[in-house]
């Protein structure tokens, strides 16, 4: 009876349950990831409620894979809030004063992604992770950053899987791929940088490998060519494309069971990138059971090892991108990420292509080892961990002020900041006027 009560209700009045907050119908790996924690709170036998937040971009409905569980008009009931978006997205959707959304009176957890061994100094990385009652790691690898960077903060491992949805097979004509080739899949978005994730080493690799006349193609998977952000510069990687015998530029938008089947109809998943929070599409890629050429560093050695996957080398660098998330002035200073060695990418593309008994070895390894990831994640570590949370949930007296003088300085401003900032606004621009 006692566990019963509990489950019913927590501490303040608030049922149990979690209010996951997130980009639930985005077409990106924050959606996927948000989707794949709905899958495992179902699991759990957790109550909840999701909560779909626009990404922007026009990429909100994208995915409608579970829009039939998004709540019409948000509530948030439940003791939990648990944020499936970044410290910067979790700050403005505080700032924005949804009236749903009550970060003092529930208990507030996160999942991040970050790509560095450090969390960037930029705010409000860290200030909003140590206003949290809990971080959910979703790598060792942002466990470490976490750890590192936020002394203070809870955090533990949330190990990741992937739950595909049905019905995904291979369909090489869908996609105009020949029948007759070894097909190497590469898949990026380049809004998520092109420095880090890579590209021009697969094709590097590539052609190192393979002569023109070989029956192995690449098939290259681009997102958002043309998002007309201003770091975002396609051309070199097009002229190399364009320089590059036997590639496959598919450049269209597809749902996410159409991307599955894209990397279902291809042989091998090749991703020599600098850094990847966890690597999702590379998860995936194991659960189609098929093999991955890898960077042997950051998020995706979570799920990866040399008995299951094709492990790159590489050498430490500093970072230098484009991409304003990575600039010195936000990550801070002495950050590195890998620089992967194409020739032993070469390598294993070679050895793959020649070798079909290799890639089903390599690849039914892979399959297993995501299967065991997946039991990780469906054995509730991360639920018993939320749970712990919102039983210590502080009901009133100085643990409920903390709470607010510590989501105070993410709140709107008050009416009185508000007022003192539109009179400070006409003064300037009276003054103006007058010059």
């Amino acid at each position: 009876m006692e566990a019963i009560l509990t489950r019913a209700r927590i501490r303040g009045g608030a049922p149990a349950g979690v209010n996951l907050i997130g980009h639930v119908t985005g077409s990106m790996g924050l959606g996927v990831a948000a989707r794949n924690t709905l899958s495992v709170l179902a699991a759990g036998g957790r109550d909840f409620e999701a909560i779909d937040v626009d990404p922007g971009g026009g990429r909100q409905g994208a995915d409608r894979t579970s829009a039939h569980i998004v709540a019409d008009r948000p509530a948030a009931p439940y003791s939990v809030n648990l944020f499936h978006m970044n410290p910067p997205e979790v700050a403005s959707l505080v700032a924005s004063a949804r009236p749903w959304l009550d970060v003092v009176g529930r208990a507030n957890v996160v999942v991040p992604f970050w790509e560095l061994p450090r969390l960037p100094v930029a705010p409000p990385w860290r200030e909003l992770l140590g206003a949290m009652d809990l971080v959910l790691a979703p790598s060792r690898f942002i466990l470490g950053a976490v750890e590192s960077s936020c002394p203070g903060a809870r955090v533990v491992h949330y190990p990741q899987t992937v739950f595909l949805p049905e019905g995904v097979v291979p369909n090489r004509p869908r996609f105009g791929l020949p029948e007759d080739a070894v097909l190497f899949h590469v898949g990026l978005d380049v809004t998520s940088d092109l420095t880090r994730k890579n590209p021009a080493a697969v094709l590097a690799a590539f052609r190192a490998a393979f002569l023109p006349d070989e029956a192995v193609k690449l098939v290259v998977k681009l997102r958002h060519l043309r998002s007309g952000h201003s770091w975002v510069d396609p051309e070199p990687l097009l002229v190399q494309l364009a320089a590059t015998p036997n590639t496959i530029v598919i450049d269209q938008e597809l749902s996410y069971a159409e991307a599955l089947s894209l990397a279902a109809s291809c042989d091998v998943c090749v991703s020599l990138h600098r850094a990847e929070g966890l690597g999702l599409h590379l998860l995936e890629a194991m659960a189609l059971g098929k093999p991955v050429v890898a960077t042997a560093w950051s998020g995706n050695m979570d799920f990866m090892s040399e008995d299951d996957a094709c492990l790159v080398g590489f050498e430490p660098v500093p970072v230098q991108a484009a991409h304003p998330s990575y600039q010195s002035a936000a990550i801070g200073p002495g950050q590195t990420w890998a620089e992967p060695r194409v020739a032993e990418a070469a390598a294993w593309m070679r050895k793959l292509a020649d070798d079909s008994g290799m890639r089903q070895r390599i690849g039914g390894a892979a399959l297993a080892a995501v299967e065991v990831s997946r039991s990780a994640a469906l054995a509730g570590g991360a639920l018993a961990a939320i749970d712990a949370v919102a039983a210590a949930w502080p009901r009133t007296g100085k643990g409920m002020a903390d709470r607010r003088a510590r989501w105070r300085r993410f709140g709107p401003p008050s009416l009185p900041e508000r007022l003192w900032r539109s009179a400070r606004r006409l003064v300037t621009r009276l003054a103006g006027e007058r010059r």
